[in-house]
Formats: structure tokens, C-alpha cells, sequence
């Protein structure tokens, strides 16, 4: 799947000597071996080495007090009070009220930041695709389906938790201003340029993820499988370095986690071209293995059979109604459970496939 353009920007003078002033001001300090450019990158804007770099070079340090998040926006104490009313299953109901604030408001202290993204509405990303197109190209990658998920989700948090939450501060957000459509472009941009920082290893069982948030300068970092880069979080600031040597020229890359090309592409709109992308898998839908298995029973005593069979693989969690069958480069990556019901399956007249695992 070729790679299609990670961010388009609008035409007009480009707002990147602005921003590199904000940085400074704002305390972020920035290599003079690296550079911010819109040439010379894979897509729009990128990180460019300046002269040679060795591995284990800071490229640039962001204090936490520069990070736009609902802790340091101007309606944190707000949030803070409401936080309880603005729980969703997504989580990231404070922070997009706090950008759909930062980002209306003229005297933000964000703006040079938000210049970079000078149209929201012109992301590259499946939600904003026809419903056709995404259909048509994205069948059978499970894209599709995520999409309208999200879709759902986004419709829902706008109507149950933001509109009420916007009339009660009518001072503050205008329905007229803060549409539903500039709300879910604002999903996107998180979805494409957030980051969440990882818990501590004494935490992962008792508490949920952390909250998204934006990180600037970082998140202007294109992508790739082989990246020569890497985010670094300290008590103080967030420290990208090299974790490769790099030469004058050329183009410095974060990595957005292990994820295949179609989790790239329904995250942050974009795919790595083969065979770039050594994290890429084919997966195999449950729901087609568990389609195809029943349409291969010859009687209803197979078709029993099936259902039983899946019910028992549900219950020792081997499968589930979202999940799917991984196939990595060079291993099938849900070993157990595809063996598990292989071996099920081998046992029974009606054939089957293999089995899945549950999707995040």
C-alpha cells in the first residue's frame, strides 16, 4: 500500500520561523545540528539533521510546562472541577475540550503551534474519506469498521458529554463555534499527533493508561518502522535522541510504536511502503473465519458443532467478536491461540481456519 501524504497544509507563507521562536520562548530547546523544514521529508513537515549525528545525541528537550494538555491549558482548573462528568471511554474528552478552547482562542499561547496546522479539515485520514472510498479500497482491512466505531463514538461523546458540558459555560465555548464537525477533526488530531506517556512498571496493573497529550516539535516527526530517533520522558521535559548514527541531510524519524500498515493508516493516515514497514501483519478477521467454518458444515448437527466449538474457544478466551488471526513477517504472532483451535478444530468433521486474538 503506498503512503499517502501524512498532512497537507494551506497555501500561504510558511508559519514554521514562528513557531521556532514560540519553541524558544517557551523553553524548548533545540539542537543546532537539526533543522525544521517542509523539504527534504517524506511528508510535510520533518526533523532534519543539520550535520552528522552519533547515536545518543539530544536532538531536542520539551519542558513539561510547553506540553498542551487539559493540566496546563487556560481552562484547567474548569476541567479539573468537571472531571468527573467528563469521563468516556475514550479518555480524551478533557483534552479535546481543552484544544477546541486553545484552538478558537486568538490570544492562545498555542497559536504559533496550531499554525503548522493551518486546516484541520484537510487531514488525510479514512474518517474524512466518502464512505464509498474507504468501503471500496479498505474492505476486508478491518479500517472500515474502526472508522465507523470511531464515528459512533465521536457522535456520542459530542452529544452526551461535550454539548451539555458547553452549555453550562456558555462564557467560555459557543455551539455555533464548537461544531460537532471542527470536534471530530479535533479527534483526528489527536488521533495523528498525540502522545501518551507510558506508566511505570509498578503501575500498569492498578491504574488506565495515561491521558493523550500534545507535545510540540516531537509530534512534527514523520514515521518509520527502522526510526533513528526516540522520545524520552523525564520528570522535567520530554528529550528525543538518536538511537542511530545520522548523516547531514538526512531526515530524522520517531517511532510511533509497533504497528502495522493498517494501524498506521486508520491512526494517523498514513502507510509505510513495502517493505518498509517489518511490524506489518495480515490479519484474518474472526468473524470471516468463524463465517467460513459455517458455511463448510454439511448439516445442522456440524453447524451445532461450530457454534459449540467457538462458544468453548470464547470462554477460554482463545477468540473473540473483535479479534483476528496476526501473521507477522516471520511468525504467526497469535501462536497459542491459533494452535489451540486448530487443534479443536482438527477433531471435527466441519473444517475451520484459525483462531483469533482480541484487538486493543
Amino acid at each position: 500500500m503506498a503512503a499517502p501524504a501524512k498532512r497537507r497544509r494551506a497555501a500561504g507563507p510558511d508559519p514554521t520561523a514562528g513557531f521556532v521562536a514560540w519553541c524558544e520562548a517557551a523553553g524548548v530547546e533545540l539542537s543546532p545540528k537539526v533543522s525544521i523544514s517542509r523539504r527534504g521529508t517524506v511528508s510535510g513537515y520533518g526533523l532534519l539533521a543539520a550535520a552528522d549525528l552519533e547515536p545518543g545525541e539530544l536532538l531536542f528537550s520539551v519542558p513539561r510546562s510547553a506540553l498542551l494538555s487539559q493540566h496546563t491549558c487556560a481552562i484547567r482548573a474548569l476541567l479539573h472541577d468537571a472531571q468527573e462528568s467528563l469521563q468516556s471511554q475514550s479518555g480524551w474528552v478533557p483534552l479535546l475540550l481543552a484544544l477546541l478552547h486553545e484552538y478558537t482562542t486568538s490570544t492562545s499561547r498555542w497559536q504559533p503551534y496550531f499554525s503548522l496546522w493551518q486546516d484541520f479539515s484537510s487531514l488525510d485520514h479514512p474518517m474524512f474519506w466518502p464512505e464509498e472510498e474507504r468501503t471500496r479500497l479498505l474492505q476486508g482491512t478491518g479500517i472500515p469498521e474502526a472508522v465507523d466505531k470511531d464515528l459512533a463514538n465521536i457522535q456520542l461523546e459530542y452529544s452526551s458529554i461535550i454539548l451539555p458540558f458547553m452549555k453550562s459555560h456558555p462564557d467560555i465555548f459557543d455551539p455555533e463555534l464548537h461544531t460537532l464537525e471542527l470536534y471530530k477533526q479535533l479527534v483526528a488530531f489527536v488521533m495523528a499527533y498525540s502522545f501518551q506517556e507510558p506508566l511505570e512498571e509498578e503501575d500498569e496493573d492498578e491504574k488506565g493508561p495515561n491521558p493523550p497529550m500534545m507535545v510540540p516539535v516531537a509530534d512534527i516527526l514523520n514515521h518509520v518502522a527502522n526510526h533513528n530517533a526516540s522520545l524520552e520522558y523525564a520528570p522535567k521535559c520530554l528529550r528525543m535522541v538518536t538511537t542511530q548514527p545520522i548523516s547531514k541531510g538526512q531526515e530524522i524519524f520517531n517511532t510511533y510504536g509497533q504497528m502495522a500498515n493498517w494501524q498506521l493508516l486508520h491512526m494517523y493516515g498514513f502507510a509505510e511502503p513495502y517493505p518498509g514497514n517489518t511490524n506489518d501483519t495480515a490479519d484474518i478477521q474472526m468473524v470471516t473465519v468463524r463465517k467460513a467454518a459455517l458455511q463448510r458444515a454439511k448439516s445442522e448437527a456440524q453447524q451445532q458443532l461450530v457454534a459449540e466449538q467457538w462458544d468453548f474457544l470464547c470462554q477460554l478466551e482463545m477468540v473473540g467478536e473483535e479479534g483476528a488471526f496476526v501473521l507477522g513477517w516471520d511468525e504467526v504472532l497469535t501462536e497459542e491461540e491459533l494452535s489451540m483451535t486448530l487443534k479443536l478444530r482438527s477433531n471435527s468433521p466441519a473444517p475451520c481456519g484459525s483462531v483469533l486474538r482480541k484487538k486493543a
